[in-house]
C-alpha cells in the first residue's frame, strides 16, 4: 500500500474537495435553514411524504464525500481519478434536488442553481479524463539546442 505521488490532479481534488466539505459545513451543518433556504432545498428535506431528512445528514453528505475526493488525492496508486466521480454524483444529485423540487414548491428560481450544479458535474466529469501534465511524455525534435 503505497501513494502515488503528487500531481496536477492532487491539486485539484484537494482544493474541490475542502470546498465540498466546507459546503456541507457552512451551508448546511451551522445553524437553522431559513424559510427560503429550506424552500430551495425540498426534495432534500421531504423526498417523500411524511418523511423529513435533517439538514445535517446532507451536511454529513458533503463532508463525506469531500473527504473522499481528498483521499484520491493519492490513494489508490491505480487510479487518480475516481474522486472525481464522487463529487460528479453528488453534483448532479443536487442539481437535480433544485430542479425536481420546483413542481414540489420550491421557487422557480431554483432552475439556476440547477444549471449551476449540472455544470459542475459536468467539469468534474471532463477534468477526469484530462492527463496530469507529468504523464505527458516529452517530444524531442531530434535538433540539437
Amino acid at each position: 500500500m503505497h501513494l502515488r505521488p503528487w500531481q496536477r490532479h492532487s491539486l485539484v481534488l484537494t482544493v474541490a474537495g475542502a470546498v465540498y466539505v466546507l459546503y456541507g459545513v457552512v451551508s448546511l451543518g451551522l445553524g437553522h435553514l431559513s424559510p427560503d433556504r429550506s424552500a430551495t432545498l425540498h426534495l432534500a428535506l421531504h423526498p417523500l411524504p411524511n418523511v423529513h431528512i435533517s439538514p445535517y445528514v446532507w451536511a454529513g453528505v458533503w463532508v463525506f464525500v469531500g473527504l473522499l475526493a481528498l483521499a484520491s488525492t493519492r490513494w489508490p496508486p491505480q487510479s487518480k481519478t475516481w474522486g472525481y466521480a464522487a463529487m460528479s454524483g453528488l453534483a448532479t444529485c443536487w442539481a437535480v434536488v433544485y430542479a425536481l423540487g420546483i413542481p414540489l414548491g420550491a421557487p422557480v428560481s431554483n432552475i439556476g442553481a440547477a444549471l449551476v450544479w449540472f455544470l459542475v458535474s459536468f467539469l468534474w466529469w471532463a477534468i477526469s479524463g484530462l492527463v496530469n501534465p507529468d504523464d505527458i511524455p516529452e517530444v524531442h525534435s531530434g535538433k540539437g539546442t
